[in-house]
Parts: structure tokens; C-alpha cells; sequence
């Protein structure tokens, strides 16, 4: 999901707009509470829940949402994505999967190499091609 960049919703805010969207196409906040099972709020800003594909297309035209993606693309039977948990309308933090700004980055200012240009700097080891051997009768030809 999307939020403004100028105003930035706490964790708690960012739980609430994503329970709320989700409320928008199953019924009621309560409903929502029992279909996502995970959220996110520091690396990317998005929320798991276990719904229908024709309730996901309806997700994907709500405001503030970016994509929808299905499950497949996660480990399906963990309903694990790297978000937290969430459960019965709490979130259970997962440590192994918060960033906070404190933590060292790798270079995070510092423009990503382009790797297109990759085939003209490759060193590429041509061999000769195979002849193929004439021999009339089938064996191994031989030098003398």
C-alpha cells in the first residue's frame, strides 16, 4: 500500500488503514481481522490476508493499494512473506524481519551498477570447431 511521504502514519495508523481497506470488500473490521495474517510497516508497507481471487481484484481497485499479489508467490503453507504476524486483530513483531534506520546499509546512497553492458566486458573462450573424422571403414584413423 501507498502513504504519504510528508506525513508518514505511524505503525499502529498503517495496521488500522489496512484492516480498513480490506473492511471496504469483506464486510466489516472484525471480518478483516480474521483474514490477514501478516503486515508490514518498515521495509515495504503492504498486509497478507487470506481471501478469494475475485476479492483480491476488488482490493487492487481501492485507493492507496499498489498491487496485489496471490499467494503463490509467497511460502504458501507458512503464510510466510517477511512481514509480522497478525493475529486476532494484534500484531506479533518478528524481529528477524524489522529494519529499523539505525542499522548499517550497504551503500544505500550510491546509484546500483547497470549490468548491460556485461557481454562486451565477458572474456569468451572460443574453441575450433570439431572436425568430423572421415573413415571408411567405421574405426579410429591413426597417424603414421
Amino acid at each position: 500500500m501507498e502513504f504519504p511521504e510528508d506525513t508518514k502514519p505511524s505503525e499502529q495508523e498503517m495496521v488500522d488503514a489496512y484492516v480498513k481497506t480490506l473492511a471496504q470488500v469483506v464486510g466489516s473490521e472484525e471480518e478483516a481481522k480474521k483474514k490477514i495474517y501478516s503486515v508490514s510497516t518498515t521495509t515495504y508497507t503492504g498486509f497478507g490476508a487470506l481471501i478469494s481471487e475475485e476479492l483480491s481484484y476488488k482490493v487492487k481497485g481501492l485507493p492507496g493499494v499498489l498491487w496485489v499479489l496471490p499467494d503463490s508467490y509467497l511460502d504458501v503453507p507458512n503464510k510466510d512473506y517477511g512481514g509480522d504476524l497478525f493475529i486476532d486483530g494484534k500484531v506479533i513483531p518478528r524481529p528477524q524481519y524489522r529494519y529499523t534506520e539505525t542499522q548499517p546499509t550497504r551503500n544505500r546512497n550510491r546509484p546500483r551498477p547497470r549490468y548491460d553492458r556485461r557481454r562486451e566486458t565477458m572474456q569468451v573462450d572460443r574453441r575450433e570447431p570439431i572436425q568430423p573424422q572421415n573413415s571408411a571403414s567405421g574405426g579410429v584413423n591413426q597417424e603414421n
